[in-house]
């Protein structure tokens, strides 16, 4: 009963910035690919606090400033933080032992950064697309789909082929910035027009000149051979 209690003040003494569940990281495909965490949840589990000029378009966190114009963000504009920068602003990192995890420390606090698996939806019904990486909303986004059913459903994979800069060799050479194929000639990309009901040959299109560029994030956010689902529901 004594090394029970015992063992109960133990656990009891731990600080609750070590608890909860680990950060599921943010990787990318293309550029700089992490892994990332949300500034704001590293800055909480490290106990540190981040102040953001907006008009000189920095970060200060734990007194080390980092140029927001060569940050990461999520297209709602929230910041996104590598670790290698979370180490230059103090943090320590070390492996995980038994995973391919890592662990960030400053001082009395850390917290554990794991790697998850990307997957994508396409909900022909809503007109939106969601993606995740492990239990992350890492995208979610109006979309125009093809009318009729000429958007497929079922299971697919990302890619192979990616492009920047593509256009259309079957409608008038259009532009399809940021395409990720879906199967066959349906791509994913980023387009001009895209309206909240289905107007597209059977592309998926994605707004790439508003709402924060979801067409890019997306393009360099999915690796090749990620699955991606499109259902109607």
């Amino acid at each position: 009963m004594k090394t029970v209690f015992l063992a109960f003040l133990l656990l009891s003494s731990i600080p609750s910035c070590l608890a909860g569940p680990a950060l599921e990281a943010v990787n990318f495909a293309l550029g700089s690919k992490g892994p990332y965490l949300p500034v704001a949840e590293a800055a909480k589990k490290l106990g540190w606090k981040q102040r953001i000029d907006e008009e000189n378009a920095t970060l200060t966190l734990n007194k080390k400033t980092f140029s927001m114009g060569e940050m990461r963000s999520f297209v709602d504009g929230r910041i996104l933080i590598s670790i290698a920068e979370l180490t230059s602003a103090g943090a320590r990192v070390s492996t995980g032992k038994d995973d391919d995890s890592l662990k960030i420390s400053f001082a009395s606090r850390s917290f554990k950064v794991i790697r998850a698996t990307k997957r994508a939806e396409i909900n022909l019904t809503e007109q939106r697309l969601r993606a995740w990486e492990g239990s992350r909303l890492v995208l979610d986004s109006r979309i125009s789909s093809g009318t009729g059913r000429s958007t497929p459903r079922g299971q697919f994979e990302a890619g192979p082929y990616k492009a920047r800069k593509h256009y259309s060799s079957r409608y008038n050479n259009a532009y399809m910035p940021f395409s990720v194929q879906v199967t066959g000639n349906i791509f994913i990309h980023g387009f001009r027009s895209v309206p909240k009901y289905p107007a597209s040959h059977g592309c998926i299109r994605l707004p790439y000149l508003t709402d924060g560029n979801p067409a890019r994030f997306f393009y360099e956010w999915i690796d090749k051979g990620t699955p991606i689902s499109i259902v109607k529901e």
